[in-house]
């Protein structure tokens, strides 16, 4: 047991020393939050390599290259969202291969999942786009960019509004798991009646609509691929590390990657709501204070307002 909690200090120390250099983008990945190691167990002893540093300097060789495109190919040919294959897609492989936090992003994400996958049957939306929560988030509800983009979805503040999320002291839905997976849900299928095109539905979603529509008429370019030169660095790679995560999320096993354990089981969480304001503490009792915290992360205040849904087991 001592050996174990050593080794998740020791991963938290490097995590921490890492975060002021890296970009929102790359933050996002290696952030990891203390009150979920209450929750995970690990699933067999990890390989020093899964925790290995990502070398931005790193090339793709010809026989890497031909692996990741013979596995993305059947991936390819079970979704709706069909990404081409090339070279900017295979370094976004490697590159997510080199990201630390990777299993406890994992298995964060089969506890979302398992929601993220309701809503989009329910709007009629690709099962895949599941995993554009992994790519703005790292599946963590209360991440938030330097530019004020909140939450698993990274919705920017008016856009969330539109969508029926707010932000208040005690509460915010921009962190609720659920209501702002049903807001990405309506966006998301506003962005695809709009373009047509799920390519740049995406791109929409990471660079703006109005933006990538002003783009569109100054090049006269109709596509990502023939956009992407034109668009900024974090969204010239947001098309291909699309299919990149789903490459990760689908072979990790061949990569020696080994996916941390969430003791929750999503199948048997609760929806409750409020009919008074009460202390949270109200709330919490016979739950541990992680776990109510992780059902939760919308609720950021002592004091929970008349009306606020909340989740329990």
């Amino acid at each position: 047991m001592k050996k174990k909690q050593k080794m998740i200090f020791l991963i938290l120390e490097k995590i921490t020393m890492m975060i002021s250099s890296m970009t929102r983008f790359e933050s996002c990945w290696r952030i990891s939050t203390f009150f979920l190691l209450c929750c995970f167990c690990l699933n067999g002893q990890q390989d020093k390599n899964d925790f290995k540093g990502f070398d931005p300097g790193q090339k793709v060789s010809q026989s890497e290259k031909e692996l990741y495109f013979q596995r993305l190919e059947t991936i390819n040919s079970i979704n709706t969202i069909k990404i081409r294959k090339n070279l900017s897609v295979a370094k976004q492989v490697k590159r997510y291969l080199g990201f630390s936090s990777l299993p406890y992003t994992m298995g964060k994400a089969d506890f979302y999942f398992y929601f993220f996958e309701k809503k989009l049957r329910k709007y009629g939306l690709p099962e895949e786009l599941k995993y554009l929560a992994v790519i703005e988030s790292a599946m963590n509800p209360r991440a938030k960019s330097k530019v004020g983009a909140m939450g698993l979805w990274q919705f920017m503040p008016n856009t969330g509004v539109q969508y029926g999320l707010y932000h208040a002291d005690n509460v915010s839905l921009f962190y609720d798991p659920i209501a702002s997976t049903d807001a990405a849900c309506r966006y998301l299928l506003y962005l695809y009646k709009k373009f047509k095109d799920w390519e740049l539905v995406l791109t929409a979603y990471n660079y703006g609509e109005g933006r990538l529509l002003k783009l569109i008429k100054k090049t006269g370019k109709k596509t990502f691929w023939q956009l992407q030169e034109f668009l900024p660095k974090e969204t010239k790679t947001y098309v291909p590390s699309f299919l990149a995560v789903q490459y990760i999320f689908n072979f990790y096993e061949y990569h020696g990657i080994q996916p941390m354990k969430l003791k929750l089981s999503p199948q048997k969480m609760s929806i409750h709501k409020t009919t008074q304001t009460v202390r949270k503490s109200i709330l919490q009792e016979g739950v541990k204070k992680e776990v109510f915290a992780f059902l939760n992360p919308h609720i950021i205040g002592e004091q929970v307002p008349s009306g606020t849904i909340y989740y329990s087991l």
